[in-house]
C-alpha cells in the first residue's frame, strides 16, 4: 500500500483522470466485464451493488455522485458508438435477464 501522505494526493490524481478522461471507448467492455462478474446474484442486488460502488466511489475520490451520474448519463450516446456492442449488450441483458425474477 501507499504511504499515508501520498494517499490524498493520489486520491486527487485519480478523481482528476476520472472528470477529464477524453472519452468512453476505454469504458465499454470494463462495463460490460463488470455487469457479468455479478450475473449470478438476484437482478435486484446486481442494480443496487452497481449504484452503491458508484456512489462510494465517487465520495472516497471526493466527487459528488449525483454530477458523476449525470456525466455518465450524457456519455451514454458517445459508448454507443459504431462499432461495439458492449453498451447495446448491457441493455440487453437488463431488460431480458433481469426482468425474469
Amino acid at each position: 500500500m501507499f504511504p499515508a501522505h501520498e494517499i490524498p494526493a493520489r486520491l486527487a490524481a485519480t478523481a482528476y483522470r476520472a472528470r477529464h478522461a477524453p472519452g468512453v471507448a476505454e469504458l465499454r467492455e470494463p462495463t460490460h466485464r463488470m455487469c457479468v462478474r455479478m450475473s449470478d446474484l438476484d437482478p435486484s442486488v446486481q442494480f443496487n451493488a452497481l449504484m452503491l460502488a458508484a456512489v462510494v466511489s465517487a465520495q472516497a475520490l471526493g466527487l459528488d455522485p449525483h454530477e458523476e451520474l449525470s456525466r455518465a448519463a450524457r456519455k451514454v450516446s458517445d459508448a454507443e458508438g459504431p462499432h461495439t456492442a458492449h453498451v447495446q449488450a448491457l441493455r440487453d441483458y437488463v431488460r431480458g435477464e433481469l426482468a425474469h425474477v
